[in-house]
């Protein structure tokens, strides 16, 4: 089995297998009250069914094309078909809209052949024309970008093409994640900027109802035709934002919800040896992170980032902010048992206080060093800042971090440059090219001051430049060492996904997404309850 390259010339199977990855937590993957281990009291789905779910995180809108605040995956993966399906449980690479795709021999174009008869859900029709002004109306809104892409057009009805100056042997990955999400050009040029808030693709679900920080309606679209995900399971996903812990727990064990996800940590305690609940905490490609500032202050220089990096224990703050359900530290982006996973790195930065006091004072503070802090206000975020702020401040390293709204903190930290470094987190879905973009990259959204990351641009060529899978584990190497080496971001551990099911759902297990979302497609309730 090899990764998705520029030589693959039809769909075929992807390296990305997790299984076992969940026996790397310490803590038990999934436990069961009264469920059944399927997680569901048997039987089909009801069609007519509304499963009612809870989701701890906050949405602000559906446009993959638009800003992004890693809660949004589960209703886009729903309401859009995909260019190429990326399976949200496995990475692996299958035909969506496209039902092929071959990279020239040079690497300089990727041609697709699409599905015929297709539409959007406004009954605009999908063709090569309309998926070419889809894709560009995306680009043209800068928040999407593919290294080298000179232009995207249609052959014909049935054949798109992408030309590139330069190879990218991430492209294919990248129409497997946001970027291949289709939104219908009709629907986006009547709405504007209102498009993320009235979404229309061509998925199995569309979104009739939305209700910013409260509710989220998703309705089963009777003229999906499959291309990519499978078919709605219930009439509707009728969606709770609670972020309350105890609310979380209140409304799945009172009846009020069927499945929640993105749960609070503390919620699992609550929730482990409740019959009729089925509870799961696995770990994807979802990591915990300190966003670092390096176009000001001391954190310009390498060492006090490394400083801070050897200063923290990062099997502690794991365990202490999860309650438990995992101790899995990270310094790399991919998690153990991931083939893009390297064991042989996972030994850097183990915490080391001398080491850390010796490169503060090689950079000049022998008497330790004050940074500032801000944290999103979620409460695991706040509780990192807590705990790393402790252990910090053995090294020397004063830290107080302020807890601000997700708008208020990007705005404060990458726009207004009021802090040095931000108790965030990171989820960019599967394809390592838009991770390793986002953390290599000079232009990157999240490259506070567009600072280069020293070797980040040259690991990135690379890296599009693979045309091998011996080529692309080398890249991919390289490109772990120069983050381990520069740190642009101090990784602290993958975020535990936490999940809880009733004996009405059907595909609980299944609706697990390795960036840490819900496959909302997997989801279906029983007629009985």
């Amino acid at each position: 089995m090899s990764p998705a390259l520029p030589t693959r010339r039809r769909p075929g199977r992807r390296t990305r297998l997790l299984a076992g990855l969940v026996a790397v937590a310490s803590a038990a993957a999934c436990s069961s009250g009264g469920a059944a281990p399927s997680g569901a009291t048997g039987g089909a789905p009801d069609p007519a069914g509304t499963v009612n779910v809870v989701h701890g995180s906050t949405p602000n809108q559906f446009d993959p094309c638009g800003t992004l605040n890693g809660s949004e995956l589960a209703y886009m993966w729903a309401v859009y078909a995909p260019l190429i399906r990326s399976n949200p449980v496995t990475g692996e690479l299958t035909p969506g809209i496209a039902t092929a795709w071959e990279t020239a021999p040079d690497g300089l174009s990727l041609t697709l052949t699409l599905r015929s008869g297709l539409t959007f859900q406004d009954g605009t029709p999908i063709d090569a024309t309309t998926a070419a002004e889809s894709l560009n109306q995306c680009l043209e809104l800068g928040n999407q970008t593919v290294p080298g892409l000179e232009g995207v057009a249609a052959q014909d009805p049935t054949t798109l093409v992408f030309t590139l100056s330069s190879p990218s042997s991430g492209l294919v990955d990248l129409l497997g994640s946001r970027l291949g999400l289709l939104a219908s050009p009709r629907a986006r040029e009547a709405e504007g900027t209102a498009f993320g808030s009235k979404p229309v693709g061509a998925g199995p679900y569309r979104l009739t109802e939305f209700v910013p920080g409260s509710s989220i309606r998703l309705t089963r679209w009777d003229g999906y035709q499959e291309a990519g995900p499978p078919p709605g399971k219930a009439a509707a996903i009728a969606v709770q934002i609670i972020t309350d812990p105890s609310a979380q727990v209140a409304a799945l064990t009172g009846g009020q919800a069927d499945y929640g996800y993105r749960l609070d940590s503390s919620a699992a305690a609550a929730l482990r040896d409740v019959p009729g609940v089925t509870l799961s905490n696995e770990i994807g490609v979802a990591i915990s992170d300190l966003n670092i500032d390096r176009s000001q202050g001391p954190l310009q220089d390498v060492r006090v980032r490394q400083a801070l990096s050897y200063a923290i224990d990062r099997t502690a703050v794991a365990a202490a902010a999860n309650d438990g359900l995992s101790d899995v530290g990270s310094v790399q982006p991919y998690p153990p048992g991931h083939p893009y996973h390297f064991d042989d790195l996972d030994g850097a930065y183990p915490r080391d206080i001398a080491k850390a006091k010796q490169l503060l004072a090689e950079a000049g503070y022998p008497n330790g060093v004050t940074l500032r802090g801000v944290s999103l206000d979620g409460a695991n975020f706040q509780n990192n800042a807590v705990l790393i702020a402790q252990q910090l401040a053995e090294a020397g390293i004063t830290v107080d971090f302020e807890a601000k709204a997700l708008p208020d903190a990007t705005k404060s930290f990458y726009t207004d440059h009021q802090y040095d470094i931000f108790s965030t987190g990171m989820n960019s879905g599967p394809d390592w090219l838009t991770i390793y973009r986002r953390l290599l990259a000079t232009t990157s959204s999240g490259n506070a001051g567009k600072v280069p990351v020293p070797g980040g641009d040259e690991a990135l060529a690379q890296l599009n430049a693979a045309t091998t899978p011996e080529q692309l584990q080398a890249a991919l190497r390289n490109a772990t060492q120069v983050l381990q080496d520069q740190l642009p971001i101090v990784p602290l551990y993958f975020t535990p996904y936490v999940a809880a099911w009733t004996d009405r759902v059907t595909g609980g297990p299944d609706a697990f997404a390795i960036n840490g979302e819900a496959d909302f497609t997997a989801l279906g309730v029983t007629s009985a309850g």
